[in-house]
C-alpha cells in the first residue's frame, strides 16, 4: 500500500508542477483517495430479520 500511495502522491505532486515543501501535502491528498476507493469496495452489512420465539 505504501508504493501505492506514493506513486499517487508524486503523481498529484507533478501534476501540480512540482511544488517544493509540499510533500505532506500530496502524501495525504493520496491517502485519502485511495482510503475512498477503498470504501467504496465495503458491502454494508446484511439486514437480518429478527427472530420470532415461539410459545412454549
Amino acid at each position: 500500500m505504501h508504493e501505492q500511495i506514493q506513486s499517487r502522491a508524486y503523481a498529484l505532486w507533478e501534476a501540480d508542477g512540482r511544488p517544493e515543501g509540499q510533500d505532506q501535502t500530496y502524501w495525504f491528498k493520496a491517502v485519502s483517495e485511495i482510503a475512498a476507493e477503498a470504501a467504496k469496495t465495503i458491502k454494508p452489512p446484511r439486514k437480518r430479520t429478527p427472530r420470532v420465539k415461539k410459545a412454549a
